[in-house]
């Protein structure tokens, strides 16, 4: 697949620029973003500011008194012109292992609205390798997708104020780990212990890469505790 063509490319202000295609959830579109900010930060180094990428966009900050815009302009194109992406190659991307304790408090009310039992919720989730799209939201919420079809349900009618910490959820094709406690609107189906950022010399450092496979994997209670889950804090629904 070539993805010339469907890229369109805006001034948005006088230091940045938003290359757009077309508005998905495709894993292609992922590996073609992956690959023009590889290639953006090689070619032009420190004369990128910094790039944030969506589903579907890549927002670009470039020293706009070391680049021109036409210049900055040629080297997208030349590079989305030159990038060939097979539609299911997520072979060299690394996968995470997220261990969840399946008692989220959404977990009966998201099996009873979809007609599944707790344990079809559970296997459907854990089952499925998820690929990480975007950051947003909140520092280290990653957004993943895409959920298998039998798991996907609008995001709550009443958002939470406060959903704890370590809590998976799901909405429409999306899942994803609530990073710090904070108000939420989609159906939580479990909690896990892992930290999704740390920081490191005052740098922010998350877990979750974008590009990156994402597996979820069941743990019992134990384990979650073993790992330095709190129950008092997952309880607390």
């Amino acid at each position: 697949m070539n993805t010339a063509e469907q890229v369109e490319i805006s001034a948005i202000a006088e230091d940045a620029v938003l290359v757009e295609w077309q508005e998905a959830i495709s894993p292609t579109i992922q590996q073609a973003i992956h690959q023009l900010k590889t290639a953006l930060n090689a070619s032009l180094s420190y004369k990128v500011i910094e790039m944030v990428s969506s589903y579907s966009s890549l927002l670009i900050y470039y020293r706009f008194d070391l680049l021109t815009y036409s210049q900055l302009l040629e080297t997208i194109i030349e590079h989305t012109a030159n990038s060939t992406l097979s539609r299911d190659d997520t072979s060299n991307m690394p996968e995470l292992n997220i261990p969840v304790y399946y008692h989220g408090a959404d977990l009966n009310d998201v099996a009873s609205q979809l007609s599944l039992s707790v344990k079809d919720v559970i296997e459907h989730h854990s089952f499925n390798t998820y690929i990480a799209y975007a950051h947003g939201f909140t520092p280290g919420f990653c957004y993943l997708a895409s959920l298998v079809k039998q798991l996907q349900l609008p995001r709550r009618a009443t958002p939470r104020t406060n959903v704890p910490k370590g809590a998976v959820a799901i909405a429409g094709q999306q899942t994803a780990v609530y990073p710090n406690t904070s108000p939420g609107g989609w159906h939580i189906i479990g909690y896990t212990p892992m930290a999704m950022y740390t920081t490191q010399k005052q740098l922010f450092v998350p877990t979750i890469n974008l590009g990156q496979v994402v597996r979820f994997t069941a743990i019992s209670k134990e384990k979650f505790t073993a790992l330095g889950g709190n129950l008092d804090e997952v309880d607390c629904l």
